[in-house]
């Protein structure tokens, strides 16, 4: 039995079975150690993303939990910290993989622009006559959804009352004001 490849000779085929062996190793070889550091720079930005999120989503709630907010009216530092926080939120959102999650923060983010509005004369007006404590809890939801996914469920929890309740109303508001712009 001859090892011949090609017309080639015993020792150049097998020379050659050597050199080829030796070459899809290394290429599975560098294929495996790119994809385990694509995985950990991936894990990293989704660590650097759920501390600066969560810690945004913390600084939120505490903000809505001071005494200047309690009367609704808020001074210009209270905005302006809130206003960092959402953008802080903003710029971090689009770093996780997760859609489900990116599209719940995001609803979030969208909540919190309009959180004057979060108890419009709508839904669960009864349940919450002001706002502060349905921002709270649309602030929690979306810590709950977060932690949800780095746990790894592969569902978000259901959208809470109080987040349904929020956009629902905020929503039924600016219809209010389109209508009556006409």
């Amino acid at each position: 039995m001859t090892l011949a490849v090609f017309g080639l000779n015993k020792e150049y085929t097998v020379a050659l079975v050597g050199f080829t062996g030796t070459f899809l190793g290394a290429v599975v070889a560098f294929l495996g150690i790119r994809w385990q550091v694509n995985r950990q720079e991936q894990e990293k930005q989704i660590d650097h993303a759920t501390k600066e999120c969560g810690k945004a989503l913390l600084t939120l709630l505490r903000l809505f939990r001071k005494p200047e907010y309690e009367g609704g009216d808020v001074s210009d530092s209270w905005k302006n910290d809130m206003t960092d926080q959402v953008d802080i939120l903003k710029l971090t959102i689009p770093l996780f993989p997760n859609a489900d999650l990116r599209e719940r923060l995001n609803a979030t983010v969208d909540i919190l622009a309009d959180w004057h509005y979060a108890v419009f004369e709508g839904p669960g007006h009864d349940q919450y006559p002001e706002s502060g404590p349905v921002i709270r809890e649309v602030l929690q939801h979306a810590i709950n959804c977060m932690g949800a996914v780095r746990r790894g469920a592969r569902r978000l929890p259901k959208e809470s009352e109080a987040f349904k309740t929020a956009k629902d109303n905020i929503n039924e508001y600016w219809a209010y004001e389109a209508e009556s712009r006409l």
